[in-house]
């Protein structure tokens, strides 16, 4: 099953698709936006950011639909659970630098991880840790980073120096990582004849 957001019906619902039937069946209907949805651990609920309460907060909803269930209260975007399925790590919000926080994923204190995420989109939460990609005090100062889960320690793994683009994925061994980056970027002045 692939979940899924769309502005198919106005303000941006989930959606799960049945790959094997093509079938599409809506999930939310809140006349507000729910956007970056992603599985839990055991495939029966799906979290989401919605701006519901007049910002966007992590919300939690039964995999068929149902009601849906307010995880934060100060803010979140984009949240994937721990593999151990105790935590959700999100991102704070989509301003760039953003931040990365923690929740247990029956709701209680938040918590900061680590600053310095490039966009909502752009971390991976993996068995020992977080990898992300880091923005300095320009989009052009970019690396990759990992957060250590047991030593609390940042470290970069590679600087890549190239404007942040959006979205990341971690191979399913851990070995393999993709990000996107601007690697240029240009734009062409034309002169239509005959134009009136």
């Amino acid at each position: 099953m692939i979940v899924f957001n769309s502005r198919r019906e106005g303000t941006a619902d989930l959606y799960v698709l049945d790959p094997r039937s093509a079938e599409i069946r809506r999930i939310t209907s809140d006349p507000t936006d729910e956007l970056e949805p992603r599985w839990s651990r055991d495939g029966h609920w799906i979290y989401f950011g919605s701006n519901r309460t007049g910002r966007y907060e992590i919300w939690k909803i039964r995999a068929e639909g149902g009601e849906a269930v307010r995880i934060t209260r100060n803010g979140g975007l984009t949240a994937t659970e721990s593999p151990d399925g105790r935590y959700l790590y999100y991102a704070k919000d989509a301003n760039s630098p953003s931040s990365i926080w923690r929740v247990p994923v029956g709701g209680g204190d938040e918590t900061l991880v680590v600053e310095g995420l490039s966009y909502s989109l752009n971390f991976v939460v993996a068995d020992r840790g977080l990898y992300f990609i880091a923005v300095g005090d320009a989009p052009e100062k970019t690396s990759l980073d990992f957060f250590d889960y047991r030593t609390g320690k940042r470290s970069t793994l590679l600087v890549l120096g190239k404007r942040f683009w959006y979205g990341t994925a971690l191979s399913p061994d851990q070995r393999t990582m993709l990000y996107s980056i601007v690697d240029d970027v240009g734009s062409n002045l034309m002169v239509v004849d005959g134009f009136r």
